[in-house]
């Protein structure tokens, strides 16, 4: 049993189930960071989110019943379309199931008024009432949920949609990176914010709390992400290496590398065994390397990133324009010859 689980534990079947369900838990806490705590207040912290919290405050005196959540899913559906045509069908599957569950999610959490349920009713705003602590409370758990859902759908290999297609498409045809992009998008929802709620008192309280929101949500990201997605290079010098190599091979699914190595003081010959594993299998390593050999000397080095077989895919590096043009050059005179 416990080698069946273990193989398909490595299987393309498990992680493709795994990156679903981290990608479906990041929508679910994105709509919920949204719509139970950013809504209420009309928190504008970007995203199409804020996109629907302003339309709803627009229209929805006209039309006597609230937008917010279909102006979410017409975005959402809009911008993966604009992806899928600019970017291609490969980006665009990507993001296809944040496409439809995020909407969802934000929909379900916001016409099923989870939030009142759940007992949040006493920090949402009151009619003649304004409590500043409340909207910095909502605001941060907002920002943090968003984050969290961000993180995980990252983790998932990929993203919970939205402005995240502009910020991509950008990217690929100007010098302008992804977050400064988000950043700017998100800035200028908060000043447009700012400037068709000019006369509503306390709005720039309000636009304070968006830019917290957003700054918390960014936090969490870098927090989460960044710290589950690490790898660590494990240097063992031991007389039991083929007894570590067995339970390298077998239970973590990795393979080893040897090097020849002398002692500086003695000048004796040993064998320096070398792993790279994921952050989350330090401890079970560490943990069997201590039953096998007690007196085994293990170094670990924090690796920035691991690309290959097993690990992350090497990066690919868009061409220049001054490539482009160079190649471009080559190719006319290969014809001309």
């Amino acid at each position: 049993m416990k080698e069946a689980f273990r193989k398909f534990s490595h299987s393309k079947s498990y992680r493709v189930a795994a990156d679903i369900f981290l990608v479906l838990l990041g929508c679910a806490l994105y709509g919920f960071g949204d719509a139970v705590f950013l809504t209420p207040w009309s928190v504008i912290s970007g995203g199409v989110a804020s996109v629907g919290i302003l339309l709803d405050h627009l229209f929805e005196p006209m039309l006597h019943f609230s937008i917010a959540d279909i102006v979410v899913a017409v975005m959402q559906v809009g911008l993966w379309v604009l992806g899928l045509a600019i970017m291609g069908k490969k980006y665009s599957l990507k993001t296809a199931l944040a496409m439809v569950a995020y909407p969802l999610f934000y929909a379900l959490f916001y016409r099923l008024k989870i939030g009142d349920a759940m007992g949040f009713r006493e920090i949402y705003p009151k009619e003649g009432e304004f409590q500043a602590a409340n909207l910095v409370l909502c605001a941060v758990c907002g920002g943090i949920l968003d984050g969290m859902g961000v993180a995980l759908a990252y983790l998932g290999h990929s993203s919970t949609g939205g402005f995240n297609v502009v910020s991509s498409i950008l990217a690929k045809y100007t010098s302008l990176k992804e977050d400064v992009s988000s950043f700017l998008i998100d800035a200028t929802l908060i000043l447009l914010s700012a400037l068709i709620r000019f006369n509503e008192a306390h709005i720039w309280l309000n636009c304070l709390g968006g830019i917290l929101s957003a700054l918390v949500c960014s936090m969490a990201i870098q927090f989460i992400y960044i710290n589950a997605d690490r790898y660590l290079i494990v240097d063992i010098v031991s007389e039991k290496c083929e007894d570590i190599a067995k339970y390298v091979f077998d239970d973590l699914d990795h393979s080893v590398t040897y090097f020849d190595a002398v002692g500086g003081y003695t000048g004796e010959k040993r064998k320096l065994m070398r792993v790279i594993i994921n952050k989350s299998e330090e401890v079970d390593l560490t943990h069997e390397i201590a039953k096998i050999d007690p007196v085994a000397f293990v170094s670990i080095t924090k690796a920035k990133s691991i690309n290959g077989e097993g690990f992350a895919p090497f990066p690919t590096r868009r061409p220049t324009k001054k490539k482009k043009k160079v190649d471009e050059a080559s190719s006319e005179q290969d014809d001309a010859k």
